[in-house]
């Protein structure tokens, strides 16, 4: 599922017909990491120190290079991913 949407988002820069779809998708995912990162930060009495775009490209980001690792059967990438994540979020929000 994951590969099929980043392969639907880079259809996107090439075909216009992908855009409108995926620039949906794309924003829901977005509300959804601010809605976290939001509560995250909440809950530690902080505000995210971040935009939610910012925010929504640098975990989509480490998501797909651990995706790819995970696809490339590395053992480590998930338990990389949550470290990394761990590390961020207190940074961020």
């Amino acid at each position: 599922m994951h590969r099929l949407w980043y392969d639907l988002r880079a259809q996107a820069l090439f075909e216009d017909v992908f855009r409108e779809d995926v620039t949906e998708i794309d924003q829901s995912l977005e509300d959804m990491v601010w809605r976290v990162a939001s509560r995250y930060a909440e809950l530690g009495g902080k505000e995210p120190v971040v935009s939610p775009a910012a925010l929504y490209a640098v975990f989509d980001g480490l998501f797909q290079k651990y995706l790819l690792k995970h696809l490339s059967k590395d053992e480590r990438a998930i338990p990389d991913l949550l470290s990394e994540v761990r590390r961020l979020l207190p940074m961020v929000a």
